[in-house]
Parts: C-alpha cells; sequence; structure tokens
C-alpha cells in the first residue's frame, strides 16, 4: 500500500516540490518563493521521475504546437449539478481541472474563474479540505493576467487536493481524478488534432499518451476490486488496446480515428 500510495502522489503532481518545501524551514520557504516563477514542471524532474503528464503540461504542449482556444470544447460548468455519487463527482473535478489548465493556459478570464468555481464545489462535496478556498480565487483574481503565477496558484490548490485524498485513504478517488484528467486532456487533443489543418503535433501529443496511459492502468490494477475503479478500467480498455500497437511517436490515420472515437464515447460518458 505505501509503495503504491507513494506512485500515485509521483503520478498526481508537477505540486510534489511545493508541499516539500513548505515542511521545511525558514530557508526553504524563502527558496519556494523564489521559485514562483520557475517552471512547476522543470522543478519535478530534479527531484522524481514523472511518469504521466498533468494537463497543465498536455495544455500547454498544444498550446506551444500553435493551437487556437476552441470555445465549448470544454464540459459545460452546468453538467456540476448533475454530479451526485462519489465517483462521478471525482472523475468530474479531474476534468474540470484539465478544463481549468485549458483556459488558464490560454488566459481566457472567464473561464478561468468558473472553471475554479466548479471545482471548489465538487472538492467540498467530496469533503476535501484542501487549497479551494477564499483566499485562492482572491489570489486568482489578483492574478488574472499573470500566466505563469495563475498556474502556479492553482497547481499549488490541486496538489492540496490530490495530497489530502491520498493521506485520508482515498486512493480510489484520487485514481478517479487522475483519470479524469487524462481523459480530457486526450479529449481537448484529439478534437484540436482533428479541426487542424496540419495535425502533425498535436497526433505526436497524441501518440505520446501511450505510456502514461499503460502506467495509469498498471496503478488502477491493484484496486480493480473497487467497483468505481474496475469501471473506469473498462472503459479505458478499448483505448489501451489501441495504443498497445502504436510505434513511435506517430499515429495511423486509423488508429488516430480509434482513439478519437473511443476517447470521445468514453469522455461524453462520464461529463
Amino acid at each position: 500500500m505505501k509503495k503504491h500510495i507513494n506512485t500515485l502522489l509521483t503520478i498526481t503532481s508537477i505540486f510534489l516540490m511545493v508541499a516539500a518545501m513548505s515542511s521545511c524551514g525558514n530557508r526553504q520557504a524563502k527558496e519556494a518563493e523564489e521559485l514562483q516563477t520557475e517552471s512547476k514542471e522543470q522543478t519535478f524532474e530534479q527531484i522524481t521521475n514523472y511518469p504521466i503528464p498533468t494537463s497543465f503540461e498536455v495544455i500547454q504542449m498544444i498550446n506551444k504546437a500553435g493551437a487556437s482556444f476552441i470555445i465549448g470544447i470544454c464540459n459545460p460548468v452546468d453538467n456540476v449539478g448533475k454530479y451526485i455519487t462519489e465517483k462521478a463527482k471525482a472523475v468530474n473535478l479531474g476534468i474540470y481541472g484539465a478544463d481549468l489548465a485549458y483556459s488558464t493556459t490560454y488566459q481566457m478570464k472567464q473561464e478561468t474563474m468558473n472553471y475554479l468555481k466548479v471545482s471548489k464545489q465538487l472538492v467540498d462535496e467530496l469533503n476535501i479540505s484542501s487549497g479551494f478556498n477564499r483566499q485562492l480565487a482572491e489570489n486568482v483574481e489578483k492574478n488574472l493576467d499573470n500566466k505563469d503565477s495563475l498556474i502556479v496558484i492553482i497547481t499549488n490548490s490541486y496538489y492540496d487536493t490530490y495530497k489530502t485524498l491520498v493521506e485520508n485513504n482515498k486512493e480510489s478517488l484520487s485514481l478517479l481524478v487522475v483519470a479524469g484528467s487524462w481523459i480530457e486532456g486526450v479529449y481537448i487533443t484529439s478534437q484540436i488534432a482533428l479541426t487542424s489543418r496540419d495535425n502533425t503535433e498535436f497526433i505526436k501529443i497524441l501518440a505520446n499518451q501511450k505510456a502514461p496511459l499503460s502506467k495509469l492502468m498498471e496503478l488502477m490494477a491493484p484496486r480493480a476490486n473497487v467497483p468505481e475503479v474496475k469501471e473506469l478500467m473498462d472503459m479505458l480498455t478499448p483505448i489501451n488496446n489501441i495504443y498497445n500497437q502504436v510505434q513511435g511517436e506517430t499515429l495511423t490515420n486509423e488508429q488516430f480515428q480509434k482513439i478519437m472515437e473511443e476517447i470521445t464515447k468514453v469522455r461524453n460518458a462520464l461529463v
């Protein structure tokens, strides 16, 4: 169990460095402040291997590849009231987290506030004591024009959420959040690839999701006795089977079409 928890913390975090620093003395706290403008991905890579890209990393790859923001591609915030079960709330917390990453990276101010609001609602309903509070909202509003600071603020808050789930023996819920975030990131990427005149870079991003999905399935396997985890594993298995045929950093047209169709089916079933 301890090994599983440590691995899970690895998956859910570009945020781990922040927690490590906060547990140290004044010198480390000062260093943490100095790292506010540094890439969290680079910071994390200095201390551990990172098996699955966070939604922020995937979205930043899309942004760097030159994709425009697509209005209406994300899970509508009005859907938040539909999520009754813990599974639905946890999965869609991950989905909304990816949507929040998408809107933040593209500096869509209203969308950022909207997705922050519904994320906080789900965190509250899951009884997670985390960084989603009034102070967070105030900090976000103050930094809406500073993308780098905004990403740091929000990712730190999501780290607190994941960390709280794991420390309170809710590893299954944590896995559902991670899976939801991965699913939405791949869904957004596939939709952009579908509508792009030159989708070479986006196809590459999709192809590179083979290893993260394999690792996610590996981490879920020991908890397959949990019905909610098993159900999600069954939904992801067809996608994993397609990825098992992928070689290198490219997809055949048939593979792309199948991945797009399956991820859309899974994502729409969850939202």
